[in-house]
């Protein structure tokens, strides 16, 4: 794919509309850290400081009264620090007095002992959202808010759930079965990957006494134990393929054929899926049938957290909660929190739940904690448009796998080949 070519989007970017898609949003700055807020761009040129902040329900005594401003130019937000007593860090980096800089989506913003992320078209709630069910995101979950919501109102008893390991798919689904209404009924996972091949139909459909050596009675099989609930199938990526086509007359018909049956059986039951696999790109090689992944009309993507750099403080505070010894804001470390913002998570929330478990329960948390489980920060180059034409050329277009290598939101990718 050439970076300076007609955008022709790849096999991962086609799917159905969904409720979370397109919509007006507004630039934003949220605070992350220690509270959360939103605050408003101030008008260009204004100088802002610490009644701003104050105007949104963030005291900082160490933020100047005159510390900064903010400009349009070209359509690009820029900032400016005006000589601020304690100085502006942009993505960890000091800015000089005078400097000004243009501000990316999803850029980190340090000012005093403040946090702040700049959203160039946030659609969400202007106050924190609570948590949904179990999955924690007050800024970073708007678009799977309003696909739960169209959930809602449709009842689609097929739902895919699209997102990177550890995003919290099952935490979703369990959300999905809040929004189904069938809070309540039977509801189980089931781990594709962990099930052997050869067992796998039987598992799921059930069998007849006698249909194979060892059914010394019937079964009635994960499917049928789940009548009027939800069954959560869990790397559906992994489903055999010769078990993909009962799968789909499941979705189709709401019947199923246990193993040494010669009838179908009715079953009323909502099939929500997970992967971490590309499943377009599989349908493509012949590794997942075309109109199964087709059956899917509602399909809800869960962002990766270096994506929502704004929830990962309210991440981390909700695992050390579960844990009976929540970080105390007050003491926290700023550049601490910073350092966590940054971060690109590779394996997301199980990284950060690994960071709660591993800090003493009764420490604070300080970049010296943070380095003992992290280590040092790497060091951060700037990404030139080269190099993230290059990289993106190493995934074959795959957009979603170049953010995670470069370790940078897809808008601003695509801002650096010059596509947005």
């Amino acid at each position: 794919m050439r970076a300076d070519g007609p955008h022709h989007p790849t096999t991962e970017e086609h799917r159905p509309p969904s409720a979370g898609d397109g919509g007006c949003g507004r630039p934003v700055l949220l605070a992350a850290f220690p509270g959360a807020a939103a605050l408003s761009i101030p008008a260009s040129g204004e100088v802002v400081g610490r009644a701003w902040l104050m105007s949104a329900g963030i005291p900082d005594p160490e933020v100047s009264g005159q510390h900064l401003r903010f400009a349009r130019t070209g359509g690009r937000l820029q900032l400016e620090d005006v000589g601020s007593r304690n100085g502006t860090y942009l993505n960890g980096a000091p800015l000089r007095a005078g400097q000004r800089v243009a501000l990316d989506d999803g850029d980190v913003v340090r000012l005093g002992r403040t946090l702040l992320v700049y959203r160039e078209a946030f659609a969400g709630a202007l106050s924190p959202e609570p948590p949904l069910g179990r999955l924690v995101g007050p800024w970073g979950l708007t678009a799977v808010r309003a696909e739960l919501a169209a959930l809602a109102a449709r009842r689609e008893l097929n739902v895919l759930l699209q997102g990177e390991t550890g995003t919290g798919k099952e935490l979703l689904a369990e959300a999905v079965v809040e929004a189904l209404g069938r809070r309540g009924k039977p509801f189980s996972p089931v781990n594709v990957a962990g099930i052997p091949a050869s067992v796998f139909e039987g598992q799921l459909f059930g069998w007849k006494r006698g249909a194979y050596s060892g059914a010394v009675g019937d079964s009635r099989g994960v499917l049928r134990a789940h009548q009027g609930g939800a069954v959560f199938l869990d790397e559906i990526g992994e489903l055999p393929l010769d078990v993909q086509p009962k799968i789909l007359r499941l979705i189709e018909n709401r019947e199923i054929l246990p193993v040494g049956e010669d009838r179908p059986v009715r079953v009323e039951v909502a099939l929500i899926a997970a992967t971490n696999r590309p499943l377009e790109a599989m349908v493509e090689r012949g590794a997942f049938r075309r109109d199964l992944l087709a059956r899917f009309l509602l399909r809800i993507d869960l962002a990766p957290l270096r994506e929502r750099s704004e929830d990962v403080f309210a991440v981390l505070q909700a695992l050390r909660e579960r844990r009976g010894a929540p970080f105390d804001p007050r003491a926290a470390e700023v550049e601490a929190v910073e350092r966590l913002m940054l971060e690109r998570w590779p394996a997301n929330v199980r990284d950060v739940d690994r960071l709660a478990a591993m800090i003493d329960r009764s420490a604070p948390l300080t970049q010296h904690a943070v380095e003992r489980v992290l280590g040092p920060p790497a060091a951060r180059v700037a990404l030139t448009r080269e190099a993230a034409a290059q990289v993106l050329a190493e995934c074959k277009g795959n957009q979603s796998e170049a953010t995670r290598r470069l370790g940078v939101s897809r808008g601003k990718l695509r801002r650096l080949l010059g596509l947005a």
